[in-house]
């Protein structure tokens, strides 16, 4: 076969699998919509959302069995769904064989915290989260002498902050305890409530043992909760956990300790 009739044959072939292709796209749009398949990853137990609150914001009853596939932007359709405080990331596309796929992670809190009248999360990655009408979420609370309005401050992320920020809040060292506690298994079953004093330093409420532990600022944050760790192992391990009422870390170098009399 000569040269010319090879390329001449590969156009040809090329053409029709073009032309095959534009057949099945087209035809494929033309399905008529009847249900997308939704996956949701909570990562954790939290259920903020499930597939009624997807369904909810892009389609109507009257849709189903009667709106065609091709009347779905899925750019839209993923900006429409990240507008959600409960969703973290979502994906749309659609199948080959005229499915309509929706993947969702959920934002997952670290914190809760209770300001004035107020309560709402702060989420993994250092955003404010409303609540839900739907789920709470049991998590480490914030309690005490704070006055952060979410209103004021949920376009903050406060793991990006810089430490010379002229409004940088007490949001941002309560995310730099959660984030530090959220991300160790003993610290996360140990400690339930932060609270913030009368002079603004933060102390920490165990779930074992009578006892609070001032924990001051966010300073040397790493090598405060691992003296504490050291004096539960060495210390309390002996006296018992309900010997002290105040386990102090704020000084360097030491803990300080206020002995339990009743």
């Amino acid at each position: 076969m000569s040269k010319p009739l090879q390329i001449s044959l590969w156009i040809i072939v090329l053409v029709v699998i073009i032309i095959t292709l534009g057949f099945v796209n087209i035809s494929r749009e033309q399905i008529v919509f009847s249900h997308p398949t939704i996956n949701i990853d909570y990562e954790t137990e939290n259920r903020f959302i499930d597939e009624n609150d997807i369904l909810s914001q892009f389609l109507n009853k009257e849709d189903i069995g009667t709106k065609l596939l091709s009347h779905f932007n899925v750019t839209n359709l993923e900006e429409k769904l990240n507008n959600n405080h409960s969703i973290k990331d979502v994906q749309v596309y659609k199948t080959i064989d005229g499915q309509l796929i929706i993947n969702v992670k959920q934002r997952r809190p670290i914190v809760r915290i209770f300001s004035r009248n107020e309560s709402y999360y702060i989420d993994e990655k250092g955003s404010l989260m409303p609540l839900s009408n739907k789920y709470t979420a049991r998590l480490l609370v914030v309690s005490g002498n704070l006055n952060e309005p979410f209103g004021k401050r949920y376009q903050f992320n406060y793991n990006n902050l810089n430490d010379t920020l002229t409004d940088k809040t007490l949001l941002d060292d309560i995310y730099k305890i959660s984030n530090y506690i959220d991300n160790s298994e003993f610290w996360k079953a140990q400690i339930e409530q932060i609270h913030v004093n009368k002079v603004f330093e933060f102390e920490l409420v165990p779930k074992v043992g009578n006892h609070k532990i001032v924990l001051g600022g966010v300073n040397n944050l790493e090598g405060k909760f691992e003296k504490l760790m050291i004096f539960y192992k060495k210390g309390l391990s002996k006296t018992g956990w309900n010997e002290y009422s105040e386990i102090n870390l704020k000084y360097k170098n030491q803990v300080v300790c206020t002995k339990r009399y009743n």
